[in-house]
């Protein structure tokens, strides 16, 4: 029998860092996010994910920690017993941040030498608005920088974060230079996993599995995890299994209109 316990976030914790929080602030990514992390007894084999995340989901003190946003914009616990999540793997592979070179070795360049990005002309796509060529990277299929990232690079947790950043909230404030993405987004990837050294290779590689639900299911049918569909809601988790811990980072989209 697993016990779960929700434990405070250090000082170190880059969700109480004043630049972190004031970058998501202005992003409008803040407000409706949660983040916790809990510390479990039970030693899970790291491809037993779901089976953690359904065991810590109906622990009663993670169910009293544990918010998510509903339609009415109120924040309340999940509601009744998990019987099943559908969550995937997330790819986290990455210890530095090469894959961001690209943006400023494209053509035509999405970041220019002295760090400012690229405008373009204004579009709308999936609700969000595209004014440069970064967000034309992301929301925009037919960009002529499209093919610059592959599908396993775009999966990589880090690329995840950094498109969260990006994209931000309804009333999001954009950056006109990439340094602030780039930098939030490293410092909420090391929150979030940890990385060992190979005593043998002396190389450094991520020790974290990470996934993302999808959906959570209850006795009587799926329970409400986010109150609207975005691309910019989400729920990971990361399983620390030297440490035993769990971390969960959540988001919910709210539309202004």
């Amino acid at each position: 029998m697993a016990t779960f316990v929700p434990v405070p976030l250090p000082p170190s914790s880059q969700l109480t860092d004043a630049f972190v929080k004031s970058q998501l602030t202005k992003w409008d990514l803040l407000r409706n996010m949660k983040y916790m992390v809990v510390r479990y007894t039970k030693p899970y084999h790291k491809m037993q994910g779901q089976e953690l995340i359904t065991d810590m989901l109906n622990d009663p003190k993670v169910q009293e920690a544990f918010q998510v946003l509903r339609s009415g914009g109120k924040w309340t616990g999940l509601g009744g017993r998990v019987t099943r999540v559908d969550a995937n793997v997330v790819t986290a592979s990455l210890t530095r941040l090469d894959i961001f070179d690209k943006l400023n070795e494209s053509s035509p360049a999405i970041v220019r030498p002295n760090g400012d990005i690229a405008k373009c002309m204004d579009n709308v796509r999936e609700g969000f608005q595209i004014s440069d060529l970064l967000r034309d990277l992301l929301l925009n299929e037919d960009s002529e920088n499209a093919g610059l990232y592959s599908a396993e690079e775009r999966d990589e947790l880090l690329w995840r974060l950094f498109e969260h950043m990006v994209l931000g909230g309804s009333c999001c404030q954009f950056e006109d230079k990439l340094e602030p993405y780039v930098e939030t987004s490293k410092r909420l990837y090391k929150e979030l996993v940890s990385a060992l050294k190979d005593p043998g290779t002396g190389k450094i590689h991520v020790a974290s599995v990470v996934y993302k639900v999808n959906a959570v299911h209850g006795e009587s049918g799926p329970l409400e995890l986010f109150p609207s569909k975005s691309r910019q809601n989400f729920c990971y988790v990361s399983m620390d299994p030297s440490r035993r811990l769990a971390k969960i980072l959540y988001h919910a989209y709210v539309p202004y209109w």
